[in-house]
Order: structure tokens, then sequence, then C-alpha cells
């Protein structure tokens, strides 16, 4: 709240010295203060590196990247992690609702970058990078098979198996099928669930955790993309060393005056700060429903499912040896506040992950900037948007589009991590 009502002052005053200067590109100490909390330069450290011991596991790393682009891990034999994130689509698919065996509710946001997140899928229903990988694993509609089935085909493939023996020891010895049903977990699928509930406690156990290791080979890989700096970034360092010829160089007055109104008079900034442009909360944006019989609950159901997750930051396979699980534990669950409510997504490379909001409900950032400038009201939940219209003019909604283009920049990482494994 202090950091919305710091913004909101600063957005006073930069809006009366908006256009007091001809020169778009000289900032005031204060904006220059704001232009840097953006700037890549202010990344800091991963929260991921602390429940993932294997993070930076060169062996865990190379073991994530077959697992993510393995179309084997999944019922239908057709569905790997890389169908809904493209690496060609900044590792998103262009769909308004991603479709793994079946179709989904919400669309795949982009995990370059998500290393750096706190909460995971558009309703933070998971709050580690690990654990969000584990969660499309056993979705009905994502890759829709169980935990032991994932199991026996990391056991059933010599490769994989010693890869995966070499990081975390030996696998479960799933060769009876009677003692280790090939398909059994605690997903909804009845016949999976019974035969998950009929088998050992201890056993149960150890298919789990070569699961979880599963999800943190995964993890391990996909904290290997990160965003580049672009041309943003650059501008950023110009203007902190007072290069005006740089500045000239990068920007053009229209992506100046689009940042302008970024951190001023469009609030953006509100939300949408930090280096990665998102403040990793949720928020009511009154975004219209993907269906009118269908609401979703957003936050409201996702902050109860992150409560109930065994995988949560309060369980056994939290690799951290002291568990600093604050956001867990002050965690907001009050109706008025949630229900409705998304993460506020990441807006580096923007441009190149459309369709927009949680269910592809805007093709274009010009819809975008259009609903935030004339917000509908909503009757479920309470909207995050300021009460007060930000009434951009034409001139000014193409001069922030033009800024947001500004964001874009390569993925990086390792160019064989971009692309399927050899084998």
């Amino acid at each position: 709240m202090k950091f919305r009502i710091f913004f909101i002052y600063i957005n006073i005053f930069i809006s009366f010295n908006l256009y007091a200067d001809n020169n778009v590109h000289q900032w005031s100490e204060q904006e220059i203060s704001i232009l840097q909390t953006l700037s890549i330069d202010s990344l800091a450290e991963r929260p991921d590196e602390q429940s993932n011991a294997f993070t930076q596991n060169h062996d865990a790393i190379a073991l994530g990247h077959q697992l993510f682009f393995d179309s084997r891990f999944s019922i239908n034999q057709k569905v790997s992690c890389a169908s809904c994130h493209v690496p060609d689509k900044y590792f998103t698919d262009g769909l308004k609702r991603s479709k793994g065996v079946a179709e989904v509710l919400r669309n795949a946001p982009t995990i370059v970058g998500a290393s750096y997140n706190t909460w995971f899928f558009h309703d933070g229903r998971a709050d580690s990078l690990w654990s969000q990988a584990l969660g499309p694993l056993e979705d009905r509609s994502e890759h829709g098979a169980s935990r032991s089935y994932y199991v026996y085909q990391l056991h059933s493939d010599a490769e994989l198996k010693n890869a995966y023996e070499k990081i975390f020891g030996d696998l479960p010895n799933v060769t009876d099928q009677k003692r280790f049903p090939k398909h059994a977990g605690p997903v909804k699928d009845r016949k999976m669930k019974k035969a998950w509930q009929a088998m050992a406690k201890d056993d149960r156990a150890a298919i789990t955790l070569a699961f979880v290791n599963i999800g943190k080979s995964i993890a391990a890989y996909e904290s290997q993309l990160k965003p580049a700096a672009s041309k943003f970034d650059h501008y950023v360092r110009a203007v902190k060393q007072n290069d005006d010829k740089q500045k000239n160089k990068l920007f053009s007055q229209q992506e100046a005056q689009g940042l302008r109104l970024f951190i001023s008079k469009a609030n953006c900034i509100i939300c949408h700060s930090g280096p990665l442009f998102s403040d990793s909360e949720f928020h009511n944006t009154v975004t219209p429903p993907r269906s009118l019989k269908n609401y979703d609950w957003g936050r409201y159901k996702g902050a109860s499912s992150v409560l109930r997750s065994k995988f949560n930051c309060f369980s056994q396979y939290n690799d951290a040896k002291d568990k600093n699980c604050d956001e867990l534990t002050y965690i907001r669950r009050d109706k008025e506040h949630t229900i409705g409510a998304f993460k506020t997504p990441m807006l580096r490379n923007i441009s190149k992950t459309a369709p927009y909001m949680h269910a592809g409900q805007y093709a274009s950032l010009k819809e975008v900037i259009k609903h935030y400038n004339n917000p509908p009201t909503t009757k479920i939940g309470q909207s995050s948007l300021l009460a007060i219209p930000i009434t951009l003019n034409e001139a000014e909604s193409a001069q922030l589009e033009a800024f947001l283009h500004t964001l874009d920049s390569a993925v990086d990482a390792d160019k064989r991590w971009l692309v399927p494994p050899r084998h």
C-alpha cells in the first residue's frame, strides 16, 4: 500500500512537469531513481535458488532440458512443456487458451524470467518454479497423466534413468506393476486416484520424491531462460550517465514520451513495477470474463490452492535450510480483494506474447491500453483500478504503446537451451 501511495504522489509530481522541458530526454533525479528501479540491472537474487538445491546443477539443467521437450511425458505422448511454451514465441503459444491434451481455461505465460517470480500461474496457486512445473503434469487437460506414470517414463529410458540417478540417486524400481501401478497419483481421475490410495505409504513417498525431482530438474532448466537487456535498459544506462547523444540515438521522442506516461499519467507503474515490470501481486482489473457462464475466480481460489499444496514453501520438499515462508504466512485471502484478481504479468517482451490477459481477451496492446484508459465497472469483487480515469488521448496511447515495444529483447541463455536437445 505504501508503494502504491508513493507512486501516486510521484505521478502527481511528474504530471505537473510532464511537458515543462522541451527536451523529452531530460529527467529529474527523482525520475531517474524510478527508471533505475525498472532497469534489468536491478534484478535481485532469484527466490527459487533456496527452495531448489539443484537450480545451478549442470546435470539437473541438462536433464530438465530433455524433459521440457519430451512429449512422452504426457498421457497421449504428444504434449511436452514446449507445446505451450514455444521458444520461437518467447516461450508462449500465441493462443487465447492453451491446448494440452485438451483446451485449458487460461493461456500460457512466458517462462522467461519466471525464476524471479514469487507466485506462479495466473492465480498464484504455486509458490516456487519447481512446484509450478509439477502442476501441468498431473492436470487432466494439460499433460493428463500421474506421477507414477512419469517415474515409469524415466525408468524405461536408460539414458534418462542414468541422468536422473547421477543427480538424485536411485529411482524407485517400478518393474513390479502390482506394487507400483503405472497410472497412479492423487489426481481427479478416479482410477488413478484409487490405484494411488491402494499403494503402500512408503511407495507413494518414493514415487512422489522422484516426481518432485522431475519438477526441480525442469525448473533448473527454466531458470536458465532470462530476459536480456532491452533498448529500454540501454536507455536507462544512458540517462544515468547523462549521455545525450546515446539517449537520442536509443529512444525516439515518441518512445520517451511513452515512458513518461508510463511512470506518471498512465499510472502503469503502480502495478508494473520493478525490473520485470510486475509487482508480483494480484489485481482485479475488470477484465471481461472468458465465458458468461463460467466465472474465473482467480486469486480467490488460487490462494486456497497454494495453501493446500503438498509442494508449497512449508513442505518437506523445500530445500532451503531456513524456510522463509512469509508470503504464505501472511497470504491475503479475503474474498473482496482476491475474487477475480490475477497476477500482474511481466511486461518485458510484451509485444511478442499476444494475446493478452489471462484468457487472451485482447488481441493487441492497443486494445489493452484502451481497456485501462476506459475500464468497465465490476459487480463481482473490488476493482484495483484507480477511481479517476486515466484519459489518454489517441496520441498518448500511441506513445505508450511505442514505449512498450522498447522492452523487447532476446532471451539471455545459451543457444543450446533454446532448441530441443539432440539425441
